[in-house]
């Protein structure tokens, strides 16, 4: 785990601006040129990425696998997944980079939705076919996203939340599967996440959700660590975050009401640890969104 890379953002970047949250959309090509149309295999811990390729041609990097790929088609790659690229020829598309704490909060009650977010394949966009339905449905969502019409923040959750319908529902054999994971950590990661959304408070402790898993505290940390990069608590806390960005985008109540909702007994340190993790207060971050 020591000799891979990961960001948090892009590739070279530690920041990712997620719109609403959910969503981040930046072409495809542009940091490959930046890097001589290297891109060194590296992972994200925090996104669920989707690359569209328009035009032009590239091998996509996995372990010591090289798979090569000609447009139209789009690639989709799980978080904490190891991804590179090199490219054969200039390239016009689409990185979407999608938060995978909003994606769990928005397939929580649809569970069989979540292999689609675990798949790391790559599709090639047939006319007629259904890969052409769901390349039509990214390439809305990507409008929507470099739009500034009305509702545009309801669209983008709506376009996002269908395509990834459409992947869980793309057939077997319009597939070229890398891998899905589906070992063992996954399985005990997947139910932690499940646990702290079902939980009422950040304030449960490891141990109590070790005990829930029927696992060792030390083996929860291990298998976050190897999984996500982080440590049970900073997992807890993206989650608690991620909600708290929901509740100022969706409602109307003060950051005090917000902080006690979440189960935080003081309202100035969860501004402390809403900066660290956001970048900004929770008034800059009330503020930017407009309510």
């Amino acid at each position: 785990m020591e000799n891979r890379i990961f960001f948090e953002g892009l590739y070279g970047n530690d920041r990712i601006e997620f719109t609403k949250g959910l969503i981040y959309v930046y072409p495809f090509g542009v940091i490959g040129r930046e890097n001589n149309n290297s891109v060194k295999t590296h992972a994200h811990n925090n996104q669920f990425q989707i690359f569209i390729i328009l035009e032009g041609e590239t091998q996509l990097l996995y372990g010591k696998q090289v798979y090569h790929i000609q447009a139209p088609a789009f690639i989709t790659v799980p978080k904490n997944t190891d991804h590179g690229f090199e490219h054969l020829t200039p390239l016009k598309g689409w990185i979407i980079s999608l938060s995978d704490n909003m994606l769990e909060h928005m397939v929580r009650r649809e569970a069989e939705v979540i292999e689609a977010i675990e798949l790391f394949q790559v599709t090639k966009v047939v006319v007629g076919e259904y890969s052409e339905e769901i390349f039509s449905t990214m390439l809305r969502c990507i409008a929507e996203f470099q739009s500034d019409q009305p509702g545009r923040l309801l669209m983008l959750e709506h376009l996002v939340g269908q395509f990834i319908v459409q992947l869980r529902r793309l057939p077997r054999d319009l597939q070229q599967r890398i891998f899905i994971a589906n070992n063992a950590s996954i399985i005990y990661y997947r139910r932690f996440t499940q646990l702290i959304r079902q939980s009422i408070t950040y304030k449960k402790t490891i141990e109590e959700y070790a005990s829930d898993l029927k696992i060792t505290s030390g083996h929860l940390s291990r298998i976050c660590n190897t999984i996500a990069f982080k440590s049970p608590k900073e997992i807890i806390m993206d989650y608690y975050i991620t909600q708290a960005q929901l509740l100022f985008v969706n409602g109307e109540k003060t950051i005090a009401e917000v902080s006690y909702d979440l189960g935080f007994d003081d309202p100035s340190y969860f501004s402390r640890v809403f900066k660290r993790k956001i970048g900004l207060t929770p008034n800059e971050f009330r503020k930017k969104i407009g309510s």
